[in-house]
């Protein structure tokens, strides 16, 4: 390993910079923050994106996902998925089964603005806590944590395999 070096004030605050997500090309950086909340945040915990135009520079000034993903409640731990049209995460907001469920929205591509979130629905979230959504390398299998019955005890890692539908 190398030195690790703190990506600086951009994307660094007062408030606890957690659990990122990097885009396959390096070029976004998805994130959540934790307790205190950043400047334009729009609830307890809220989902962030910083972008650069090239892996040699420095990541900009991060922006808010807005009101279509980000909550009065906790919306946190994001995943981007490989082709940058998915991103995965869980929240605590009404629709939910349980405390944390797992979330996704979709956007037609890079470009374009994010869709409302989807709740994974009943096969993935229950009554329990579903947090930390991520995909396989394929993505063909969704991997995430759950406090529901059937585990070990505490939270288990689980693991779904992701059908397509045929629209």
């Amino acid at each position: 390993w190398g030195t690790p070096v703190n990506l600086g004030p951009n994307i660094n605050s007062a408030a606890a910079e957690m659990v990122c997500s990097i885009s396959a090309a390096g070029l976004e950086l998805y994130f959540s923050e934790f307790g205190v909340p950043r400047p334009g945040g729009l609830g307890r915990e809220d989902l962030w994106v910083a972008t650069r135009p090239s892996m040699s520079e420095s990541w900009g000034q991060p922006v808010n996902l807005g009101p279509v993903i980000n909550g009065p409640d906790r919306d946190f731990s994001p995943y981007i998925s490989g082709d940058g049209l998915t991103l995965f995460f869980h929240s605590y907001r009404p629709g939910g089964l349980g405390m944390d469920d797992a979330w996704m929205t979709r956007r037609g591509t890079k470009k374009d603005p994010w869709g409302p979130p989807v709740h994974l629905g009943p096969g993935v979230n229950t009554p329990g806590s579903e947090t930390l959504p991520t995909l396989s390398a394929d993505g063909s299998v969704l991997y995430f944590s759950s406090s529901r019955p059937g585990g070990y005890g505490g939270y288990d890692i689980w693991q779904a395999s992701i059908i397509p539908t045929v629209d």
